[in-house]
């Protein structure tokens, strides 16, 4: 299990939370932790939910927001999670994988625009800083705070359920 370490910068109102299917799994979808539609293609959408891998962060998943509590789904049961609805405008902040690659304000300052993925090494949850900049990730670091290793970002709307286009 991952632990929580994506967080939403502010205040978001309980009306832009909705809730969602979680299909029968022993794959809890944990406070803080991103999801993803269970079907990335439209001709399959089921409206079900799963938690993102490493890896993904890009327009070939449909992110659907950040879990605001765990699943309650079991190994033999469909359960739910209530997750934030993935606004446009919305900042996120997560450590970066790779500390020394946001330890200087000029590193932070180097990234500001850069489009990365979502890390899942062990049972953390990062901001994968070193990825290659590609035009299908969605995860655009937009700051951060060096002293911390902590990274601000903002996921391209079109890679969320609300704007979904799937890459080539």
């Amino acid at each position: 299990m991952a632990l929580n370490n994506i967080t939403l910068v502010g205040q978001a109102n309980p009306e832009f939370s909705t809730t969602a299917l979680v299909a029968a799994s022993s794959n809890l979808i944990l406070r803080g932790e991103p999801s993803k539609g269970a079907d990335a293609a439209a001709a399959t959408w089921t409206g079900a939910v799963v938690p993102m891998v490493d890896g993904d962060g890009s327009t070939a998943q449909r992110f659907t927001g950040i879990a605001k509590s765990s699943s309650t789904n079991t190994g033999a049961a469909a359960g739910s999670v209530d997750l934030w609805i993935p606004l446009p405008g919305y900042i996120y902040e997560a450590k970066a994988k790779t500390a020394a690659n946001a330890d200087t304000a000029a590193e932070i300052t180097a990234l500001y625009g850069k489009r990365v993925v979502l890390d899942l090494t062990g049972v953390t949850w990062t901001v994968d800083a070193a990825a290659a900049d590609a035009i299908a990730n969605c995860v655009v670091i937009i700051g951060g705070d060096f002293q911390t290793q902590t990274l601000l970002f903002s996921y391209r709307h079109s890679g969320t359920l609300l704007n979904f286009g799937v890459s080539a």
